[in-house]
């Protein structure tokens, strides 16, 4: 599988959202300190599920960036008891132009946003557990709150 650089990602990212954003490759995943949001794709033609493991924050960051978001908002946001739709859609969009640096030589189509890994699919649970291959990032965004980005794959 041909890698996603961290350098890849810095440009998908600052463009989409218009604000500067730095990923740095990590040898380990990150310690889990907050709740954490998985995305799932399917890959053409494999037929292979692919999950982006994130902060939710981080994911709310880059939501909120992009539809104009202030991060007192974003934060204010994402700690009500039902989630906000335009700060849905707005990540539903993120995630769906992410499948740009999910898988580099085939199509990558985004299936869907999880908060419990439970309700995941079977073979993105698997994928999950025990990934054969997997990048670790950690992210910083200009004036926003950053955090710990992952991308496994099963192969």
């Amino acid at each position: 599988m041909s890698e996603p650089s961290a350098s890849c990602m810095t440009r998908l990212f600052t463009d989409l959202i218009g604000h500067p954003v730095s990923f740095s490759e990590q040898s380990h995943p990150a310690t889990v300190k907050q709740d954490q949001i998985y995305c799932v794709y399917l890959v053409k033609p494999m037929e292979s599920t692919r999950v982006i493991r994130a902060d939710t924050m981080l994911l709310s960051s880059f939501a909120g960036a992009l539809i104009g978001l202030s991060p007192e908002a974003i934060k204010e946001r994402v700690a009500e008891p039902t989630p906000d739709e335009s700060l849905r859609d707005a990540l539903n969009e993120v995630m769906n132009i992410a499948s740009r640096v999910v898988s580099l030589e085939h199509r990558a189509i985004f299936k869907g946003m999880f908060s419990d890994p439970s309700s995941m699919p079977a073979d993105a649970r698997s994928t999950l557990r025990d990934p054969c291959y997997s990048s670790f990032f950690n992210v910083k965004i200009d004036g926003y709150e950053g955090g710990a980005f992952a991308l496994l794959a099963p192969f």
